[in-house]
């Protein structure tokens, strides 16, 4: 399995929030001015940037419409270019996100059609950069651990994430502009400025102050939707200038609440199906975060799990978040329908547990768990 060290840090930030909607590359404008200055020499202490109000205001409202976002999926392409070697891979597939650090997107090479045309052509001879299917690979992130599952080559690693990176510390991440950070940490973190405004379109350009970031990408533009304030689209330019990635996001929906039977059925996307996959590398015990990484065997086919634990309390959570959380620690779940929901937010949550929480449990052992149900469905 091919080793992305840069990558692995920026596909946390990307499955765990990039996930959003619309922008066309090739409309974008010419890159940021080049004379501004550049990432801050270690140990600087960051002042934030003086902005002009419409941004300022821009910022601000992305902020609090991010605020809003709890569930995120949809539909993107990726387009990678190389200016070296003029390549140009095409790959499409669906993302999901869920707050604060949970994320997936999955990557498949695109089928190049007849008489398709790249989006970039050889600035030195006219001719058109050659098109190619991208890499078929999933990224998931499940707020504790990142795997990267190569599913041309049947296998899979684990990378664990840092406690201090966990949870809403995900915005220590690479590209945590995707989550409409707090406008005064970006203007502390990034050079930014205004591309373009108007009642279609907003495009912002990003430039790193910290070497950290800088290691991942040069520059970054991101589009945003005037109306809802989501990014439609994401263009990085990698370090060096020599490559760069564009991600475009269609079809998507925001904090989509999916049927109880439907629901059953679906399968948890942040819980990765590693069946006939090879683990490659090292691989975190699932229970305990304090726990230290352990050489994982070839035939080990998924986390390792605690032989016993305290079975944990479900009540008050939505059922699909309960059945992943306890599948996650090896136990089975059983869902009933119970009473009629008194208020809309507690359909499909959990009110009943049985065994009761902080009952002991073994691996295998079934969870009962009985959800209020909507009332207009409910039978008489």
């Amino acid at each position: 399995m091919k080793s992305k060290p840069v990558l692995h840090q920026s596909a946390l930030t990307l499955v765990a929030g990039m996930v959003l909607s619309l922008l066309v590359t090739s409309s974008l404008p010419a890159q940021v001015d080049q004379r501004q200055p550049g990432p801050n020499p270690a140990g600087a202490a960051p002042q934030a940037q003086q902005l002009p109000p419409a941004l300022q205001n821009i910022l601000e409202k992305w902020e609090k419409e991010s605020g809003k976002i709890n569930k995120l999926e949809g539909k993107h392409m990726k387009i990678w270019y190389d200016d070296v070697f003029c390549v140009e891979k095409w790959s499409e597939g669906y993302f999901y996100y869920e707050k604060p650090d949970k994320g997936r997107i999955d990557i498949t090479g695109k089928k190049i059609p007849k008489n398709a045309k790249p989006g970039k052509v050889n600035p030195k001879n006219g001719k058109p950069y050659t098109l190619q299917p991208g890499e078929n690979e999933i990224w998931i992130c499940d707020g504790n651990r990142i795997f990267n599952i190569d599913e041309d080559e049947k296998a899979y690693e684990v990378y664990p994430i840092p406690l201090d990176r966990r949870g809403a510390n995900i915005m220590e991440g690479p590209l945590p502009f995707l989550f409409g950070m707090p406008a005064k940490t970006a203007k502390e973190r990034y050079f930014l400025q205004l591309i373009q405004n108007t009642p279609q379109q907003i495009v912002i350009a990003v430039k790193p102050r910290r070497k950290s970031d800088a290691a991942n990408y040069q520059e970054a533009k991101v589009l945003l939707n005037p109306n809802t304030f989501l990014p439609g689209a994401v263009q990085l330019i990698h370090p060096g200038g020599n490559q760069s990635t564009v991600y475009r996001f269609d079809k998507v929906e925001v904090n989509k609440a999916r049927g109880l039977i439907t629901g059953w059925l679906d399968k948890d996307p942040f819980v990765p199906d590693l069946d006939g996959f090879q683990l490659q590398g090292k691989v975190v015990a699932q229970a305990g975060d304090g726990q230290a990484q352990k050489p994982a065997p070839r035939q080990q086919a998924g986390p390792i799990q605690q032989a016993t634990f305290k079975v944990p309390n479900m009540l008050g959570h939505d059922y699909k978040t309960a059945q992943a959380t306890l599948k996650k620690m090896g136990l089975n779940t059983k869902v009933y329908p119970g009473d009629p929901a008194k208020e809309p937010k507690l359909i499909y949550h959990v009110y009943q547990q049985v065994p009761v929480p902080g009952s002991d449990a073994k691996k295998g052992q079934t969870i009962h768990l009985k959800l209020y149900v909507d009332p207009s469905k409910a039978q008489n």
